[in-house]
């Protein structure tokens, strides 16, 4: 039996790329041809595997896959079989990737693939968490289910991100001003005054010689600023391309002012999230784990969660695991023990990851809404001082032409 890479065209023209297991090049083009194709081209393939890369397909958004999810699992819901679903969420579709990514998973099904094969080709798209669950949901013949809770996860995601973003807004708006309304300033405003400032030959107020040095330096070391903040670009973006790097910026985000306590509660409700979808899927604990671990998004938890999975795998209760590693709040650990006991693990995670959405909602509204007052405070203090700067020598040049 060899393994083919073939190429083929349907009664529309259309071009279709995949994989298939034949005896040999007749048994091909006849299997091909069953299925409404007809056969251009192909090779015998020696990888095991077949990804989106390889066969050219497009990377779906988040949104589109949420989008495909929801629909998916209302026609199968309805009772409309898998293959007729796949057709017409493909036939339907307006946008053009989509419409290649759908009908190639279409193709894979329709070719005696599982849903979950013809997913796993396309890793880009559908995360790890995505095939595991929808590949629990076609074993145990829940894939409706498997499909809705995948829909939920990911919507929670989506608003999740949309809070975050829309909470960001108007501080991000307001720092952006500050920078601007300084450089102009510094850079454009102060150098007027300069001559007059030397002129009065006077000592000038320690605001004003501030000022006048950050402005000197500004015009004649602009490339100088420029060139600083892209190697801190630079330098950060490598840093968080390497291990070491990663987990040290990862660890810093865990244990700043206020902030870490927001990004702690983020990584948990996503582990919790995580974490209970797979148990209630049926997939079995270390793989749960395992998962988690890849989708909590930052790397001292992973570390953290790699030992948990160690120590379950050797007998350990988990409930014990995340006590010992310190990365998991005492509430987590009680709701998790509790679950064990009573062998409703899965409700118990629930749980928690309803508290945790709470918590979430509730801290990204609190700490957004401290930072703008901040945001507003420290621009009037800035423009405040630079403004000092420039009128305390005209004050005092006023003073000393009224005196005399």
């Amino acid at each position: 039996m060899q393994r083919y890479l073939y190429t083929a065209r349907d009664e529309s023209g259309k071009q279709v790329k995949g994989f298939m297991a034949a005896e040999d090049e007749n048994a091909l083009a006849s299997k091909i041809s069953q299925l409404g194709y007809f056969l251009t081209s192909y090779k015998v393939s020696k990888e095991a595997a077949l990804d989106s890369r390889t066969l050219g397909m497009a990377v779906l958004k988040p949104r589109d896959v949420l989008q495909f999810t929801f629909q998916l699992a209302t026609l199968v819901e309805a009772g409309l079989p898998l293959l007729e679903s796949l057709k017409d969420l493909a036939r339907e579709s307006e946008d053009p990737k989509m419409q290649r990514v759908l009908d190639d998973i279409r193709y894979r099904v329709e070719s005696g693939s599982s849903l979950r094969e013809a997913l796993m080709l396309h890793p880009r798209s559908f995360p790890r968490l995505y095939i595991a669950i929808i590949g629990s949901g076609e074993t145990t013949g829940k894939l409706s289910q498997a499909l809705t809770d995948m829909s939920n996860i990911m919507e929670w995601q989506q608003e999740l991100r949309g809070k975050i973003r829309e909470a960001a807004t108007y501080p991000i708006i307001l720092a952006v001003v500050l920078v601007g309304v300084v450089g102009i300033l510094v850079i454009r405003v102060i150098p007027m005054f300069k001559p007059m400032f030397e002129d009065m030959h006077a000592s000038l107020p320690l605001p004003t010689l501030v000022v006048m040095t950050v402005s000197d330096f500004a015009q004649k070391c602009w490339w100088g600023i420029l060139a600083g903040i892209a190697a801190l670009a630079v330098g950060f973006k490598y840093m968080a391309s390497t291990e070491k790097g990663r987990y040290f910026l990862d660890s810093l985000s865990l244990k700043m002012p206020i902030a870490g306590n927001f990004t702690r509660k983020i990584v948990l409700s996503r582990f919790a999230h995580t974490f209970a979808l797979g148990i209630k899927s049926g997939i079995n604990l270390l793989t749960c784990l395992d998962i988690a671990r890849e989708t909590c998004g930052n790397v001292r938890i992973e570390k953290a969660i790699a030992k948990v999975r160690d120590s379950v795998n050797v007998g350990e209760k988990l409930a014990t695991s995340l006590q010992v590693s310190g990365e998991f709040p005492p509430m987590v650990v009680r709701m998790v023990n509790v679950g064990e006991q009573s062998g409703a693990l899965t409700q118990t995670l629930g749980k928690v990851s309803e508290f945790y959405d709470k918590e979430v909602a509730a801290a990204v509204k609190g700490i957004f809404a401290l930072l703008e007052p901040v945001m507003i405070v420290a621009m009037g203090a800035v423009v405040g001082f630079i403004a000092l700067s420039i009128f305390l020598p005209i004050f005092k040049m006023s003073s000393l032409i009224g005196g005399s």
